[in-house]
């Protein structure tokens, strides 16, 4: 287990690098094999195209070259292995993707500097020189983060790395130095619930059900409802695990350090990818996608959500979401339902959340009713992610009626004519 230990020089930092690419690349060759030679050719044609692009296009080329990259293996599977959960390389090569378009970005912003605004994101995480090839193949593929990620910035693994995420001198209310052991101990124990639930629970509703016409049919409407629900939500404890766990591999290691909090406790959430409290009891849509899969949210930020056009951010940024996930159908309509939900979610917010706000008892009505919508809705825009399938996804759609299709446009398109919006004033720049 890691303890708190200052830089040395950059020798140590260099044996650190050449430590953690070589577990990393054994690890991949023992996971994967020969399909291990995706995780260096990639990283090698991006990193040609980093050297020889205009810093104008440096993201734009990287991100289409890793997007095709991608798209050519997921493409590969589908036909391959079509409707297979078996792991293969897609999985390390996704994680990859977002690191090597988040490099191309902060060197994008680093190197034009000055020369157009840019936002709080955008100057924490920017970079001012390409990185060296040790630098950069260390970063993509160490040990901690090559299997299942989480996503890490190049400023944050660099920081680790020199030992720079660790104060030089502890603050005055810090209760003891930096150890990593509370929270391993905590996120191993999350892992073990979750292993527990995936074994004994999961197989109680197995999405084949979806597909079946006599349950479609022939159940009453309550019991589709509560079926997707347990099924999309007992889905999600695989990803609980997965994350928990490697997040809890980067914590053990030193990775992931945040600082003290007000009371000298110490913070090990850099990498944190889930928060479940906030995933399963948050009381409005856009807090439960926060909540969910941070790395890969504050990627599609970063890279989409704050570079394309305001009009189209939205739309943008879920597409990219799906294309990176790749092409079964079941992904396209859970990420469109997404896009017009949050739009929908958005406009019903404006309208009414300010209505509601005192005295304290319905403020707490209001947010028990937006807690189990949003869990209603997550349910019903997720399920078709699970079945993959277009045709067997639009069929549940059907004889649940697209209550919450139509419920969702009747609140983008008439609550605002039968109750006004609260107007937002947008700052101009500065």
């Amino acid at each position: 287990m890691y303890v708190y230990l200052p830089p040395k020089n950059q020798y140590y930092v260099l044996l650190r690098e050449i430590f953690g690419l070589l577990i990393g690349l054994n690890m991949a060759y023992i996971c994967f094999g020969y399909q291990m030679f995706h995780l260096i050719l990639l990283p090698m044609l991006c990193y040609i195209v980093i050297k020889t692009q205009n810093p104008n296009m440096i993201h734009k080329a990287v991100l289409l070259v890793c997007c095709l990259y991608l798209s050519l293996l997921h493409i590969y599977r589908q036909v391959y292995e079509y409707g297979s959960y078996t792991l293969d390389i897609t999985g390390p090569i996704m994680v990859m993707v977002q690191k090597i378009s988040a490099l191309a970005c902060g060197l994008h912003d680093g190197l034009l500097s000055g020369k157009k605004e840019q936002t709080e994101l955008q100057k924490r995480y920017m970079i001012r020189k390409v990185p060296s090839p040790i630098n950069y193949i260390s970063y993509l593929l160490s040990f901690q983060t090559i299997l299942a990620g989480p996503n890490a910035f190049f400023e944050d693994y660099m920081a680790f790395l020199n030992g720079t995420n660790f104060p030089d001198k502890l603050p005055k209310n810090a209760k003891k130095p930096p150890s990593p052991l509370a929270s391993v101990a905590k996120k191993i124990f999350i892992t073990f619930i979750c292993a527990n639930v995936i074994y004994f629970i999961v197989p109680m509703y197995p999405a084949s059900i979806l597909k079946s016409d006599s349950f479609l049919i022939e159940s009453p409407m309550y019991a589709k409802v509560w079926f997707i629900f347990m099924l999309t939500t007992l889905t999600r404890f695989k990803y609980y695990f997965a994350w928990t766990l490697a997040d809890a591999v980067c914590n053990a290691s030193g990775f992931g350090f945040t600082g003290y909090d007000e009371n000298g406790e110490q913070q090990w959430n850099l990498l944190d990818n889930i928060d479940i409290k906030g995933v399963e009891l948050g009381v409005n849509f856009r807090a439960t996608i926060d909540a969910w899969n941070k790395g890969t949210n504050l990627w599609l930020r970063y890279v989409m959500y704050e570079r394309a056009s305001p009009k189209y951010n939205t739309v943008m940024t879920y597409t990219l979401s799906a294309f990176w996930h790749g092409f079964y159908p079941g992904y396209y309509v859970t990420f469109l339902t997404g896009a017009l939900f949050t739009n929908g979610a958005r406009m019903v917010r404006r309208c009414l959340w300010h209505r509601f706000q005192e005295p304290k008892p319905v403020k707490l009505l209001y947010d028990a009713v937006t807690l189990f919508l949003t869990r209603l809705s997550l349910a019903y825009m997720t399920f078709p992610f699970i079945l993959l399938e277009f045709t067997p996804a639009l069929r549940v759609y059907w004889h649940l009626m697209f209550y919450l299709h139509i419920i969702t446009a009747l609140g983008i398109y008439v609550m605002p004519l039968v109750i006004p919006p609260l107007k937002t004033v947008r700052k101009k720049a500065q």
